[in-house]
């Protein structure tokens, strides 16, 4: 598991360093008047920090247990990456809060062995309170969808 996190933390650095070029050409701006690369390279330069501390714990640590590549590890993912390209899709037709709703929901439902409605309970507070940040005190405007949810 060693290696594999090493070489991942490797590829993150290297994505990083090709987004902080990109970003750089775009041209970042400063605090007050921010230019379009801003947000990527201060994402990038965020993700390329931890992945380096991460790639020193790992080289610090002894070998520790093998990787299981077995479908019993792919399955998770897998739904997370489901759930995400149906988010992508119902996104307009259901509006924000429904959507991501449901999606916050099934993302918390397979990562923790909780009981069901206290993660019905999170995805609530979370999706409302970011509902609130977004388009309330932002005034990011978001589709309603079909059932016209919002408040």
């Amino acid at each position: 598991m060693k290696r594999l996190n090493q070489a991942t933390c490797i590829l993150l650095m290297g994505f990083c360093i090709l987004i902080i070029t990109s970003s750089l050409k775009l041209g970042i701006g400063n605090f007050q008047t921010p230019g379009p690369g801003f947000m990527g390279f201060l994402a990038s330069i965020l993700l390329l920090i931890l992945s380096l501390i991460i790639l020193i714990q790992e080289s610090k640590r002894g070998s520790g247990e093998k990787a299981s590549f077995g479908w019993e590890n792919l399955f998770k993912p897998f739904i997370i990456t489901v759930a995400l390209c149906g988010y992508a899709l119902i996104f307009d037709t259901l509006g924000f809060l429904l959507s991501s709703f449901i999606l916050m929901t099934i993302m918390l439902l397979i990562s923790s062995p909780r009981r069901w409605y206290y993660h019905i309970f999170v995805a609530f507070v979370i999706v409302n309170v970011s509902y609130l940040v977004l388009c309330k005190l932002l005034r990011v405007i978001f589709p309603v969808g079909i059932f016209r949810i919002q408040w």
